[in-house]
């Protein structure tokens, strides 16, 4: 997006932060509002209707629910992501524990047969 640089008088710029202030969005907003009605036709004049600054504001809520929800999804996805990851992990924790209780009983089992087999040689 092409970016210009102006250079305000501070009466001006105070004026156009009052306007601005008073309508509730940004500086460079305002005048990017005051320079569409301008090549809309309008005088540079003319103060921007209600109904232009509606339009404005509904345009900018649209295009911030379209970002708000493109986000909400991709975190959604990102959350179903680490949850099978997870639910990975468990399962595979859980298959560890098993093999480890399997190798406890067989190195125990093999312990009690050595020490059965060490009776029945030493009677």
């Amino acid at each position: 997006m092409p970016t210009v640089h102006l250079s305000l008088s501070d009466a001006m710029y105070r004026q156009l932060k009052e306007k601005s202030d008073e309508i509730g969005i940004q500086v460079t907003d305002l005048i990017k509002l005051y320079i569409k009605t301008g090549l809309q036709g309008g005088l540079a004049s003319r103060q921007p209707t209600d109904e232009a600054l509606l339009a404005n504001f509904s345009n900018r809520l649209d295009r911030l629910e379209k970002d708000l929800k493109l986000k909400v999804t991709m975190v959604e996805g990102k959350y179903r992501q680490l949850e099978e990851e997870i639910e990975y992990i468990i399962e595979r924790l859980e298959s560890l524990e098993e093999g480890l209780e399997d190798l406890r009983v067989k190195r125990t089992l093999a312990a009690v047969e050595r020490a059965e087999a060490s009776n029945a040689t030493s009677t």
